[in-house]
């Protein structure tokens, strides 16, 4: 933007303006003040089950890959494609989706979007090779867009208290998901099979399209524009070859020429993408906007947040299910073992809807406090407690609290930091920062696992879990160090 527009002035930080103006620009502000023509609720759900939807397929398919491994005659490391696909998929087209909201219209492409989801889950019903089963989870993958579009929908459509509301019920559902779908996922298989989960996917999909369709309102017209095809591209390439060298590399080694390669091949599509984002007319990702301070604060809690969330919901079942007369575990079955992650998804989901409601009240950066604090602490616990149930318990629930916070206050302080016309792209990179940090985490947590457990011994050593655990903490103190550098909301509603 050479000059500020008016009629932007809520939106725009006169030190931190430089794209071309476009007639995308003269789209309502995020989170407008003005009242809703739809009733609030009537939006919001429809957002809320498509999002829950989206979440609970991220994971229930994590212990049904050896009863697909069975189906289809795959070994381990084939089988893996499946969760591999599926989040390389997401990572690679996520920020596209937001962008492609952008440009045509945020309601429209996050039909579409879920529309594919749908057909990548039908296809992965009816499938009976392998391949088949992945390419079915691979279209899944292009959903990763619900999350930024229903931020970015929310945020033009309703008032700023409504809009915090909602993308705090949106955001628990992210955490609430994940740890949903672990225990849903086994007890599905179990009575209807691999493919009777795909058809329940499937349906709950529709279910969301259909309410999506009839109750939520398009804010607006596109505001046109085109797609940046050579820096989707270079994005698809700097995201999916490192997470697909980091999720093979237990497999492949750390040091073997495929690992190496694939993570060179993201460095070098990385840089080549900052350099075609800087030149062409219409970046894909405008790094201006990125670079403004409450949007880049944002991207980096994320990361610091998720990683010690993620690496807490991959070891806690394992703890639990170690035999008790190890000193790490509690020996408990694996049914059971998905319970100890329930009160983490019930302070989630508590904690994401009443953050939105007091975001109005008490601003951004207390919450943001609150919930890095009660991140870091709920690490701390699992790190220091020991194997004891209310350890676990105990621990989990302040993480779930603060991750319920901390991600229910991200895509609010997005949305009140950029243009109308750019929230689909922006709410998009925070969104696969999330799931890239959900990979690295896993994968790290993983390796040290590996290194913890003695020659010869079935099970980790406490310290690999403490370690993990006290890293994780860590982070989360970090995060709150950022948070007195968010930039406070002025009355116009531009950070001031």
């Amino acid at each position: 933007m050479r000059g500020c527009k008016r009629r932007l002035l809520p939106l725009c930080d006169e030190s931190d303006v430089r794209v071309p103006p476009s007639p995308s620009k003269v789209s309502p502000p995020p989170l407008s003040p003005e009242p809703p023509r739809s009733s609030p609720t009537r939006v919001i759900a429809p957002l809320v089950f498509a999002g829950l939807t989206y979440a609970v397929a991220q994971t229930t398919i994590v212990p049904v890959i050896p009863q697909i491994q069975a189906a289809t005659g795959a070994g381990p490391g084939a089988a893996a494609w499946v969760v591999t696909g599926f989040f390389v998929s997401s990572a690679a087209l996520t920020v596209v989706a937001g962008k492609l909201g952008d440009i045509f219209g945020k309601k429209r492409v996050l039909l579409g979007v879920l529309g594919l989801f749908a057909v990548g889950a039908v296809v992965a019903a009816v499938g009976s090779s392998l391949g088949a089963v992945v390419a079915g989870r691979v279209i899944m993958g292009a959903a990763g867009g619900v999350f930024p579009l229903s931020f970015a929908i929310l945020g033009q459509s309703l008032p700023r208290p409504r809009a915090a509301f909602g993308m705090g019920l949106i955001s628990s559902m992210f955490g609430l998901g994940g740890a949903l779908g672990l225990p849903l996922g086994g007890l599905v298989a179990e009575r209807l099979g691999h493919q009777g989960l795909f058809w329940g996917t499937a349906a709950m999909t529709l279910v969301a399209i259909a309410a999506i369709a009839l109750f939520v309102p398009e804010p607006g017209a596109g505001g046109g524009g085109r797609i940046d095809w050579t820096g989707a591209l270079l994005l698809a390439v700097a995201l999916g070859a490192p997470l697909t060298a980091i999720s093979r590399a237990e497999a492949w080694g750390w040091t073997s020429p495929p690992t190496l390669a694939l993570l060179g091949c993201g460095v070098m599509a990385l840089a080549a993408l900052v350099v075609v984002e800087r030149r062409v007319r219409e970046p894909l990702i405008d790094l201006a906007l990125m670079g403004r301070r409450n949007v880049w604060v944002a991207n980096v809690v994320a990361v610091l947040v998720t990683v010690g969330q993620s690496s807490a919901f991959l070891l806690v079942p394992q703890i639990v299910q170690l035999p008790a007369d190890s000193g790490v575990g509690l020996g408990v079955g694996a049914g059971a073992a998905g319970l100890y992650l329930l009160p983490a998804a019930l302070t989630t989901m508590v904690a994401g809807p009443l953050t939105g409601r007091a975001v109005a009240r008490f601003g951004v950066r207390p919450l943001l406090l609150v919930g890095a604090l009660a991140s870091g602490a709920g690490l701390l616990v699992l790190a220091v407690g020991g194997a004891h149930p209310m350890v676990v318990v105990s621990g989990g629930a302040l993480l779930g609290l603060g991750g319920g916070v901390a991600f229910a206050v991200l895509p609010v302080l997005i949305s009140d930091a950029v243009p109308a016309a750019d929230l689909g792209a922006a709410n998009g990179v925070n969104t696969i920062v999330r799931h890239v940090s959900m990979a690295v985490a896993t994968q790290v947590s993983a390796m040290v696992l590996a290194l913890a457990t003695p020659q010869g011994a079935t099970s980790p050593a406490a310290w690999g879990f403490a370690l993990v655990f006290a890293v994780g903490a860590l982070l989360g103190l970090t995060a709150m160090a950022l948070v007195p550098l968010v930039r406070r909301r002025s009355q116009g509603g531009t950070p001031a």
